[in-house]
């Protein structure tokens, strides 16, 4: 696996910036704001109260039961509290499915532009990488040739 790059590019954007330029900054998702007050405040109040400790591998179980509420009303979905599981952001969530789906061998298809994780991951996990673009004049929508628009699968997962 090789690295993504993304600590060497904001090292350059923020030399850059130092130097005077405006940088936007979306190298590695990290916001351009701080959180709200009343987040700040829960945060306070949750570390005074010693709730700064770790917690099941899966989640809070209250938040593990409200997402799968949410996906009930919002969704339609009946998924146990049980089979929800909360990741420490998006790689994190994204490499544990990559894992439990991607068998040495596989073929994985990964939009570009994409983040440079995807491909790398991949390849470590023993499957090939095959990119598919994205364009501005779809819509960055991935698009297939007429032909395979109402029937393509690969590997069990419909476009």
């Amino acid at each position: 696996m090789n690295g993504e790059g993304a600590l060497a590019v904001f090292a350059r954007a923020k030399q850059l910036e130092k130097e005077g330029r405006s940088i936007i900054h979306l190298e590695l998702g990290e916001p351009d704001f701080h959180p709200a007050a009343p987040t700040v405040d829960a945060l306070r109040a949750a570390v005074a109260a010693g709730r700064d400790r770790y917690v099941s591998p899966s989640g809070i179980p209250a938040l593990r039961e409200a997402v799968a509420a949410y996906l009930k009303r919002t969704r339609r979905l009946d998924v146990a509290a049980d089979h929800v599981l909360i990741a420490p952001g998006c790689k994190m969530a994204l490499s544990l499915a990559m894992m439990a789906l991607i068998e040495h061998g596989d073929e994985v298809l990964y939009p570009d532009p994409g983040f440079p994780i995807y491909p790398s991951f991949t390849r470590g996990l023993g499957a090939a990488a095959v990119s598919f673009y994205l364009e501005e004049k779809n819509h960055f929508s991935p698009t297939l040739p007429k032909s395979q628009q109402n029937h393509t699968t690969h590997q069990g997962a419909d476009f």
